[in-house]
């Protein structure tokens, strides 16, 4: 009925065809009320039940009594301040480095933060786990296979020698370079990828991805390579548009694009599946929540959202070499508009292209270069972006101790809880990013840490 029921004056005056929602005067001629007594071949709430006589009762009365409201309320200026908390999230402000004063000069920095957090309870680290046990973790959390009876017993050895450390770290080194080492880690990719063989539901087409296998031996070579997490990404954007836009093996990362689900090959839905593998993957945010009306929750307005539909838009998937899975630039961009309540036939205002307001400067141009999606990769794969370092470093220490520094690893949106060690995350995120986005330095320091060593064993006291 268009009737707004956050403010008095709205209710009071607003109807229900031919009767007022709210009548002080005739109580029982009250919309609201007769909805509520379940009259039959009548609207009926609340839909689960009806109320109760005594709760009945006090809507009556409150009727009655003049629908007290509290008119000191100030709803639109609460659901501004609301619309504002963002900025003071955690997610959204740039990550620090922590001060590194206190940590000992031989000591992993991460231990530093762990061991502070245990000590507020009374706590400390377990044990270090035996040799035997730390070379079966190693050899399954890097390279995914169990290890080889030879490395076991030389585990044994190193530590009757006393030269446990030294070989713990040369074995550690030789699995980050093992091939099995970008097979292992490159499956957790896939799955933020939602790699695929096949299409989904497309009728009468062939459901098959030829090239998929591309896209996966792009993503195992990689990692392999230690390629800097920032140029990954932005390859699976943007590969056409920068250095070896001839080679069809480089040309296959932007299968992070193209093999999602066709959807009977809906052109608004492939896009809306492109947008979410972004912006969840590689930022921890919802974003495809505002393709019908703004986030309820995280500062990401509609216009945002179309603005990235612009960009996908203004993007095609020519079939022919020197490969299947890329996309190229439009001659002519599209102008995205906003679809209304998310219908291409109810079209809105015109919006620019350009990246998400909330992780823009005010200033920011809307992207110009072709369709923007070498600019959209460049603006997500950027140290100044709060949220990229920090969701990737995340992914990691999920991977290595089951659960993440923060419990949703593609969702860092206002609703998420802080991360466990805040501190932490900054010291990975930039570190991480310092150290040339290299995935395997990261990893190197979270496994040779006494945190990721230690026994595994129950213990009561904690």
């Amino acid at each position: 009925s268009g009737v707004r029921l956050d403010r008095r004056e709205d209710v009071l005056q607003g109807k229900a065809g031919e009767h007022l929602l709210i009548n002080v005067d005739a109580v029982q001629e009250s919309r609201l009320l007769e909805v509520l007594h379940y009259v039959e071949d009548d609207t009926q709430m609340p839909p689960s039940g009806k109320l109760d006589e005594s709760q009945l009762e006090d809507v009556q009365q409150w009727i009655a009594s003049g629908a007290f409201w509290p008119e000191s309320s100030d709803l639109e200026g609460e659901a501004k301040r609301r619309a504002e908390e963002w900025r003071t999230h955690w997610a959204f402000i740039p990550p620090v480095m922590p001060d590194l004063s206190s940590v000992g000069e031989s000591e992993n920095p991460i231990d530093h933060f762990v061991k502070s957090r245990l000590a507020t309870k009374n706590l400390a680290l377990s044990s270090p786990a035996a040799p035997r046990v730390i070379v079966r973790r190693l050899s399954f959390a890097l390279v995914g296979l169990p290890p080889e009876l030879d490395d076991l017993a030389a585990a044994d050895a190193a530590a009757a020698n006393g030269t446990l450390a030294e070989w713990k770290s040369r074995y550690i080194d030789g699995l980050l370079a093992s091939s099995h080492f970008g097979e292992r880690w490159g499956r957790y990719w896939l799955d933020v990828s939602r790699y695929a063989d096949t299409k989904g539901y497309v009728f009468q087409e062939d459901r098959e991805y030829p090239d998929a296998w591309r896209y996966r031996e792009w993503v195992i070579k990689a990692i392999n390579d230690d390629m800097p997490y920032d140029e990954f990404l932005k390859r699976q954007l943007s590969a056409d548009r920068m250095s070896g836009s001839d080679d069809p093996a480089q040309l296959a990362a932007m299968g992070y694009l193209t093999l999602g689900r066709r959807f009977l090959n809906n052109p608004h839905d492939i896009i809306d599946d492109r947008i979410d593998v972004v912006t969840r993957g590689m930022l921890g945010l919802t974003a495809t929540c505002a393709r019908c009306h703004d986030h309820k929750f995280d500062p990401i307005p509609t216009a945002d959202y179309y603005s990235l539909y612009g960009i996908f838009a203004s993007s095609d998937e020519p079939k022919n070499e020197p490969s299947t899975l890329r996309l190229v630039d439009r001659d002519k961009p599209v102008a995205p508009v906003i679809f209304l309540r998310g219908s291409p036939g109810n079209r809105g205002p015109t919006v620019p292209r350009r990246f998400l307001t909330a992780l823009s400067t005010s200033d920011a141009p809307e992207f110009s270069d072709g369709s923007g999606r070498l600019e959209l990769a460049n603006s997500i794969a950027n140290r100044n972006n709060p949220l990229t370092g920090r969701v990737a470093v995340n992914r990691v220490w999920l991977h290595l101790f089951d659960r993440g520094l923060v419990d949703s690893p593609s969702d860092f949106g206002v609703r998420t809880d802080q991360p466990t060690h805040p501190e932490l995350l900054d010291y990975l995120a930039i570190s991480f990013m310092d150290r040339n986005w290299s995935m395997k330095s990261l990893i190197r320091q979270i496994v040779m840490s006494e945190t990721w060593q230690q026994c595994s064993d129950r213990r009561l006291d904690a």
